[in-house]
């Protein structure tokens, strides 16, 4: 598409080729919008290098009246109202492939409505694409006042630091939607998001791609690209989220589904071992305690969370508990609800 042209159905203007495009997908997000588009207006880079593209998901409240109040005084701001599909997809994948279609930077910046990134995020990512690499993930933590929320974030902690171990040991295991750069040749590479089976963790099914075509990857543990997003209040919403999770994990290697059972019913498992070999089921919960502890020790101590620390033991009962109710909820015959779509 050359640059000259004006894109139709958006804000954008013609003008120069940007380094970095960021996308955000909104769908009714008014409540939470204006500090994400805050937090994105304090990135740390030169005028006219980053473009902002926000994709109004066919939302039902305020959020484009939102959006276009905010970009009134940001130029590098544009919105674009998405109410068709694009090679039949649905949701936010939509929406990311006709961000991405509409884009003129070299890297696609990835983040969501609700989340808040840091001012160092955009120039920290960059920096990463070095050599072969073609997607890259920052960690994003949930955060509220509640104590549900603080064993969100615990529990987001401790997954998402394991997968920057793995990572760091060269093993692919997944990308984050909300805290995420690919290059814009490796998107093309696979056909972006139109080119990619349907699935509900559209951020996974372009990871997946980009490791399956030889592109490297990064998951980044560090402070200067932490993100902060809004987490659920419900234990329904929280339940969808994480049946949601669950079925994009089934295309995960078969070793890692059985760890995310065997985490998951880590409680049920060992109390009938426990009935059979009563040291043994001991010494493995001994085990299992130690080394997440060790996992959280370490994450929080890269992104400088100490303050989380009282939660820690907590975490163990909420593991033990919410597990199990996972398991059960993904295997009821429901369909996947969020963001007010329903998913098959």
């Amino acid at each position: 598409m050359p640059l000259t042209d004006v894109l139709p159905g958006s804000t954008l203007k013609p003008t120069h080729r940007p380094d970095v495009s960021i996308l955000i997908a909104a769908r009714n997000e008014e409540a939470t919008l204006p500090n994400c588009l805050r937090a994105i207006s304090q990135l740390q880079y030169p005028p006219g290098t980053v473009e902002v593209l926000i994709g109004n998901d066919s939302s039902t409240d305020n959020t484009s009246a939102v959006a276009a109040t905010f970009i009134n005084d940001n130029p590098d701001f544009h919105l674009i109202d998405v109410t068709e599909s694009r090679t039949g997809l649905v949701g936010k994948a939509n929406v990311l492939a006709q961000l991405a279609w509409r884009a003129r930077g070299r890297l696609f910046l990835f983040t969501d409505a609700d989340t808040q990134v840091p001012a160092s995020w955009s120039g920290e990512m960059s920096q990463q694409f070095v050599g072969n690499v073609g997607i890259v993930t920052g960690i994003t933590l949930p955060q509220g006042p509640t104590l549900f929320h603080k064993l969100q974030t615990i529990d987001w902690l401790y997954n998402l630091t394991l997968a920057h171990v793995l990572s760091s040991l060269g093993i692919p295991v997944t990308a984050m939607g909300n805290n995420m750069a690919v290059s814009r040749e490796a998107y093309e590479q696979v056909g972006g998001y139109e080119r990619l089976p349907v699935s509900v963790v559209e951020d996974y099914a372009l990871f997946k791609a980009l490791v399956g075509v030889g592109y490297e990857f990064k998951n980044l543990l560090s402070e200067s690209v932490l993100a902060i997003t809004k987490p659920v209040d419900t234990l329904r919403d929280f339940l969808h989220q994480r049946k949601r999770w669950m079925q994009g994990a089934t295309d995960l290697p078969a070793w890692i589904v059985a760890g995310l059972y065997g985490q998951y019913l880590a409680g049920p498992l060992l109390f009938g071992l426990f009935l059979l070999a009563p040291v043994a089921a001991v010494g493995l919960y001994v085990l299992k305690l130690f080394l997440q502890t060790l996992v959280i020790s370490f994450g929080l101590s890269r992104l400088r969370q100490t303050n989380l620390w009282p939660y820690v033991l907590l975490f163990e009962i909420y593991q033990l508990i919410i597990g199990p109710v996972s398991v059960v909820f993904y295997l009821l015959p429901t369909r996947i609800e969020w963001k007010g779509r329903h998913y098959s």
